[in-house]
């Protein structure tokens, strides 16, 4: 895990980097945001957070809530205050920023593509959503009911390696095409 960044932003620096990160990452989860500043030492959670509600407060960010987290998107408010603020932040931190976003924003494509989510519904039932979109679409969906927090968790976890091949394997079943 990365470490707390030592360099602490002013609350305008904070704002401007998160408007700025933003506005190259596109609309992202609240937990995908803290993956990007943190891994990137750039901003801590407290600082982040703290950003993320004063510019939602002025209308500067979007705040939709999604499944478990709150999606970010920069506002036409947000766009005008980073063109005319950018200045005030350092270049080596809009450069960090511009040079971590493509390998990220790959990340991001990739895990809104292949998704998976676990549900506690009752005292011995816990779900595993798994899903493969592809282009927006949704091309399959599971719901698995499972007894254990454990064995729902090794369903999420071992999801990203083994969707392609599960629903090749289910395409070609159905299909007829697949081995009896």
């Amino acid at each position: 895990m990365a470490e707390i960044p030592q360099y602490r932003l002013d609350g305008l620096e904070g704002k401007l980097l998160t408007l700025h990160t933003l506005r190259e990452l596109g609309p992202c989860g609240n937990l995908q945001l803290i993956a990007f500043m943190a891994e990137n030492d750039l901003m801590n959670y407290f600082d982040l957070q703290s950003a993320l509600y004063e510019l939602a407060q002025r209308g500067q960010v979007v705040r939709e809530q999604v499944p478990g987290d709150d999606r970010y998107a920069i506002t036409p408010l947000g766009e005008e205050a980073i063109t005319l603020f950018q200045g005030r932040l350092g270049a080596s931190a809009l450069d960090k920023v511009d040079a971590a976003v493509p390998a990220f924003r790959e990340r991001l494509r990739r895990e809104r593509e292949l998704h998976a989510a676990i549900s506690h519904e009752g005292r011995n039932e816990y779900h595993a959503h798994m899903g493969i979109s592809e282009g927006g679409m949704r091309l399959m969906q599971l719901d698995l009911s499972l007894p254990t927090a454990e064995l729902a968790e090794r369903f999420r976890g071992n999801w990203a390696q083994m969707a392609r091949d599960i629903y090749d394997y289910i395409i070609n079943r159905l299909s007829g095409e697949g081995r009896p």
